[in-house]
């Protein structure tokens, strides 16, 4: 890969918003759930699944679409991606049952994750090494961003209803592949950088070290940061006897508030704070917020608290995560294919989060929750301190 000898900040930006709009397909859902339940009558175990599924590809495939991603340019797929998502929630407003919507939640994943593997490629191809950092500081917060806004349409959803939101995010969408068709540079390559074989490059990143242990950071995060912002509108309505409006705006300021630790992370590297600690941190902060958030008994206005302050510190993993891909990929050429194989880790707990917890809900009460979140976030710890044993710039 060819450094250029200054950042395109105006394409960062724009790279940045492909992902904002991206991560609307993950915030649309936790405000429509109560509605789609009550539409197709499901419980919400199985309307767990409307959150989960959207990952399924992404769980298992991530590493080879970040090879594909490798060969037909990262330029070209930005694109495409957002004119798959825009296609599959078009198809999903359509939706007259549970199966039909999970297939086109399923599809819109495919979309999603050619939208984030394809984006942070071409930022850490657009960007100077001495701004990539803070670069991806601003990556990272397209997820809890995106997530907020969406869920900030739930005062409107009485009036347009589930499927009008759908309906908008894909006009949304093919507006925004447009503006990248025609407004995002081309970023100068080498002539290697479409050689080798796909299982020889999975191969060859899954064992370098780094890359298979930053996506194993990346499941205990993602699974409770998705159950936690997934999951919340619901608690709040149940737990506090609030209306799905507002639930949904205390939500949408639950996942804004993870910004903050995406913004904070580049400072904090250029500080002197390891990867590693800013890692562990989360986790510990995860474990100790999660515990405090499903114990019964806690007040209300308490919980909220501490859903705050999850999301917040929470907000420190993702852009250390991402940010490392240009630092533990084997080859520079190889940065999308480590990128696509952090985000099977992050899509995997994506999955396995949200339908963990709805099981230990429905089996436990709310409090049940613990029992999942809890021991992830320390598995999560651990992780950490095994980066750290590695060295590099961890």
């Amino acid at each position: 890969m060819i450094e250029p000898s200054r950042t395109s900040w105006p394409a960062v930006f724009l790279a940045v918003g492909t992902g904002v709009v991206a991560a609307f397909q993950i915030g649309k859902a936790p405000i429509a759930l109560p509605f789609i339940r009550a539409e197709i009558h499901i419980g919400l175990s199985a309307a767990s699944w409307i959150l989960s599924i959207f990952a399924l590809l992404g769980a298992t495939a991530g590493a080879s679409m970040g090879s594909v991603v490798t060969r037909l340019g990262a330029r070209r797929v930005l694109p495409l991606g957002l004119i798959l998502l825009s296609a599959a929630s078009l198809a999903g407003s359509q939706a007259p049952d549970l199966p039909w919507l999970l297939a086109s939640r399923a599809v819109e994943g495919i979309g999603y994750m050619l939208v984030v593997i394809a984006a942070p490629a071409l930022i850490t191809m657009l960007t100077h090494p001495r701004d990539r950092q803070t670069a991806f500081g601003l990556w990272g917060s397209f997820m809890p961003f995106g997530v907020a806004v969406a869920m900030m349409a739930a005062p409107g959803l009485p009036l347009v209803g589930w499927r009008g939101l759908w309906l908008g995010m894909a006009a949304l969408l093919a507006g925004i592949a447009l503006l990248v068709h025609r407004r995002m540079p081309h970023p100068a390559t080498s002539a290697s950088a479409a050689s080798g074989h796909l299982l020889h490059d999975i191969a060859t990143t899954v064992k370098a070290p780094g890359p298979l242990l930053l996506a194993l950071l990346f499941i205990p995060y993602s699974s409770g940061y998705a159950a936690l912002t997934g999951f919340l509108p619901t608690l709040l309505i149940e737990r506090m006897a609030l209306s799905p409006g507002t639930a949904g705006m205390l939500a949408a300021a639950v996942a804004g508030a993870n910004i903050l630790g995406n913004l904070a992370s580049g400072p904090l590297l250029r500080w002197g704070v390891p990867r590693w600690g800013a890692m562990a941190t989360t986790s510990t902060v995860f474990a100790a917020a999660a515990f405090g958030i499903f114990a019964p008994g806690m007040p209300g206005g308490a919980a909220y608290g501490l859903c705050l302050v999850f999301s917040a510190f929470g907000g420190l993993l993702p852009s250390c995560v991402l940010g490392g891909a240009a630092i533990f990929a084997p080859e520079r050429r190889l940065v999308p294919v480590t990128l696509g194989l952090l985000m099977q880790g992050s899509n995997l707990g994506q999955l396995i989060g949200p339908v963990a917890v709805g099981a230990a809900v429905v089996a436990f009460g709310w409090e049940g929750a613990r029992l999942v979140l809890v021991p992830l976030s320390l598995v999560g710890v651990l992780l950490a301190l095994a980066l750290r044993r590695m060295g590099k710039e961890s």
